[in-house]
């Protein structure tokens, strides 16, 4: 079994580029793989706090594109480009202020959510569950035709519900493991492209 380092080589790095978490390099490595921002984009960060993603997703997008970042914690606006809403994914009037703040229909949505985990197994997956499937449903409302969306989920029962959900809304859907994920950990990345807006009954 691989060993947990909490100062790994993904911690230092971060610290050295003065970011928040090792987040950071997990949203890097999939934009840079899968390439789903590109200059002038207009793109959501659901649960953006301490902000490792946006300041990723603001320097990928560059000037003349715009991040709105949504989270129930505070968090720095961290550039120019970026705006920061405090609020619940799943508040309608929250998803409204995040569309208006794009300025237009969103080309990226990404999730980094996750419950406060309690140990207990079923309550935590069943936590996750609903997290991947309000942030389904916010990237179903906000995206363009064609966009792409992020979401973080855990490998577990409920894992193959939230992959057919994503396979509904999307053409391609793929899921993928970071090299900045800790060792061990059941955590994945769904990336889903293209994006089926023409076919949504919503």
């Amino acid at each position: 079994m691989a060993k947990y380092e909490p100062h790994d080589r993904f911690y230092r790095k971060a610290r050295q580029r003065g970011l928040p978490s090792r987040a950071a390099f997990k949203i890097e490595e999939l934009l840079e793989r899968f390439r789903l921002a590109r200059p002038g984009a207009r793109v959501a960060d659901l649960g953006c706090a301490p902000g490792g993603w946006l300041s990723i997703l603001a320097a990928e997008v560059g000037p003349q594109g715009r991040v709105v970042g949504i989270d129930l914690a505070a968090c720095s606006r961290l550039a120019p480009n970026v705006i920061v809403i405090a609020g619940d994914i799943r508040d309608p009037e929250k998803l409204a202020e995040v569309a208006q703040a794009l300025g237009g229909k969103a080309d990226l949505v990404t999730s980094d959510l996750a419950p406060k985990l309690s140990g207990v197994r079923e309550r935590d997956q069943a936590q996750m569950l609903e997290l991947v499937l309000a942030a389904s449903d916010f990237a179903r409302r906000i995206l363009r035709p064609g966009g792409s969306a992020i979401a973080k989920i855990f490998m577990g029962d409920d894992f193959k519900q939230a992959l057919d959900v994503y396979r509904l809304d999307f053409r391609q859907v793929d899921a993928v493991r970071t090299r900045a994920s800790r060792p061990g950990s059941s955590e994945l990345y769904l990336v889903a492209r293209d994006f089926r807006a023409e076919e949504f009954r919503g």
